[in-house]
This record gives structure tokens, C-alpha cells and sequence, in this order.
């Protein structure tokens, strides 16, 4: 079985010192495959059977885990040619080049904020904002009733993201079942240590956090639905 080892980060500690170097990438290669893409593609798989058929609409794969290698044209604005991370966002395909769909997002890398596991909606589009905070208002019980699991709280603690410093416009601040219009994102996340990613008991987690989080991925999903498919 394939999981992440020190031997993943040690990779991604060395292309964070040679991350233009491409040299040092063709020499590393190997290692990169079988350090990093083997468990990650390995993690996803298992992601996928386990969950792709309650994701309609969503393709579950490790071929969409993110190249090592940058287009030389984004490399100066993006932090060089050789990514210290790795990563993948399992989403329902784009109908539009200016919104983002609800996603499952994973990632590893050589930062402490680079080891991450987070569902949900990140990037907001104005179609988005409106349906959502119309549903966080009229579903209130429901969406209520998901966040304030025990189990959820657990292991997700709650809605991550920004939040504004003033109250929405059109909405009543007073009102208990508006209180989660404060949000300006609407996501689950949860950060790792390297000792929790390389742990014995890490894909079980992943797993049965992912399952915990599904009802409240599915809500979101449910709500804003896709560009033009209204």
C-alpha cells in the first residue's frame, strides 16, 4: 500500500530549494512519482471508491492531482517552475469561465499551511451569494441542523473562511436564523501536521471525515447548482 513518508516532504523541502531548476526535476523524477504521486493518486482512488456514487456529476480520479511542473509563462507570478505542493480540487465541471463550483479540496506540501483538507464553496460568484444566503435564511433549520452536529463540530469545528464586518444588506442582523450570513465563504477545512499526513491512521481519517462533512457538501451543491442550469 502507498501512503505518504518522510520521503514526500523531503521531495517537497528540495524543490522548494530548487524550484527553477529543472534539472534537479528531471534528476528527482523518480522520486516525485513514487513519493508523491503514488499515494496521493492511491488516496484518491480510495476517495473515489468510496464516495464517487454519491457525487453525481463530480469525476473522482487521480488525474486530476496537479502537474509538479509549471508553464514556464506563470512561473516568476506563481513562486517558479517546480511546485513544492501538490494537490486536487474534485468539482463538477465549469459551465462558466467566471464561477467556481462547490469542491473537495486536498493538498500536501512542504508548508505548514500547505497540508489541507477542506469541502465546499471558496470562491463565491454573485449567482452564488444570492442563492446561498436566500437558502442559509429559509433552510436555516436544516443547514443548522448539519453544522451543529456533533460529530461535524468534531472533526470540522465549523464554517472556515472570511467573514464580513458588516451585516448584509436586506437582512435582519437580529434575526437568529441569519447568522450565518456573516460568512463572506461557506466551507469545511481541517489542517495536518506531517506527522498527521505520514500517520498509520491517516486515509481512515480522511475518509471518515469526508463522510461526516457529505451532508453539508451536498446541501451546498444542492443550493447554488451550476451556471445556466438553474
Amino acid at each position: 500500500m502507498n501512503k505518504f513518508s518522510r520521503d514526500t516532504f523531503k521531495y517537497f523541502d528540495s524543490a522548494a530549494r530548487n524550484k527553477n531548476n529543472l534539472l534537479w526535476f528531471e534528476k528527482n523524477k523518480t522520486q516525485y512519482l513514487e513519493k508523491v504521486r503514488a499515494p496521493f493518486s492511491e488516496l484518491v482512488e480510495t476517495i473515489g471508491a468510496e464516495f464517487q456514487s454519491q457525487l453525481p456529476r463530480i469525476e473522482i480520479t487521480s488525474r486530476s492531482i496537479t502537474r509538479p511542473v509549471r508553464p514556464k509563462n506563470r512561473a516568476d507570478e506563481d513562486g517558479g517552475l517546480i511546485k513544492n505542493f501538490a494537490h486536487i480540487t474534485l468539482w463538477e465541471k465549469k459551465t462558466s469561465l467566471f464561477e467556481w463550483n462547490p469542491g473537495i479540496h486536498f493538498q500536501v506540501g512542504t508548508k505548514k499551511d500547505d497540508n489541507f483538507l477542506g469541502l465546499g464553496l471558496y470562491m463565491v460568484s454573485s449567482r452564488q451569494l444570492s442563492l446561498l444566503r436566500n437558502a442559509l435564511v429559509e433552510d436555516f433549520e436544516e443547514i443548522d441542523a448539519l453544522l451543529s452536529d456533533r460529530k461535524l463540530k468534531k472533526a470540522w469545528g465549523g464554517v472556515k473562511g472570511d467573514r464580513y464586518v458588516r451585516f448584509p444588506k436586506g437582512f435582519n442582523s437580529e434575526d437568529p436564523n441569519t447568522k450565518y450570513l456573516w460568512h463572506k465563504q461557506f466551507y469545511l477545512g481541517q489542517n495536518f501536521s506531517r506527522a498527521e499526513v505520514i500517520g498509520k491512521g491517516f486515509t481512515k481519517k480522511v475518509l471518515q471525515d469526508l463522510k461526516i462533512a457529505l451532508p453539508f457538501f451536498k446541501w451546498v451543491r444542492s443550493v447554488v447548482g451550476v451556471y445556466g442550469k438553474r
